[in-house]
């Protein structure tokens, strides 16, 4: 079996806030090993989920463009996370550039899509949510 990065960076926070923390004295250097812990276990959810989430936002992003006539762009190179977030910066541009747009015009169309591009951003955020756990 090879263990999977989400699974080796979530027992890494375990042994580090389980173990290795407790045994430290009190301060700064227990109170870092429990922070690096808490980091890890979001760097293992977005292992989980990065590049979905990712490849929905870029599709989703030049629908909207695409939709507005502002044309797509931005095409990723491959699904590696950098080349992701490349295209996701681009695409994230021009979509700031089309809500100043319609945030200054007037009419039904103009309000359609704010409201268009508002979900966009709140479905965007919820799929990034990250979740320390219970202690």
């Amino acid at each position: 079996m090879i263990p999977e990065a989400d699974t080796l960076l979530n027992v890494s926070a375990g042994k580090l806030l389980l173990e290795i923390a407790p045994q430290m004295p009190p301060g700064y250097g227990q109170g870092s090993s429990a922070t690096v812990a808490m980091v890890l276990v979001l760097a293992a959810q977005e292992y989980a989920k990065g590049a979905d989430t990712r490849i929905w936002e870029n599709a989703r992003m030049s629908e909207i463009l695409a939709d507005a006539g502002v044309g797509d762009l931005a095409v990723a190179a491959s699904n590696a996370i950098a080349d992701l977030n490349a295209a996701n910066a681009a695409l994230r541009a021009r979509l700031i550039a089309l809500h100043e747009r319609v945030e200054a015009e007037s009419g039904d169309t103009a309000r359609a899509r704010e409201r268009e591009i508002l979900a966009f951003l709140k479905e965007s955020a919820d799929r990034r949510r990250l979740h320390l756990p219970v202690m």
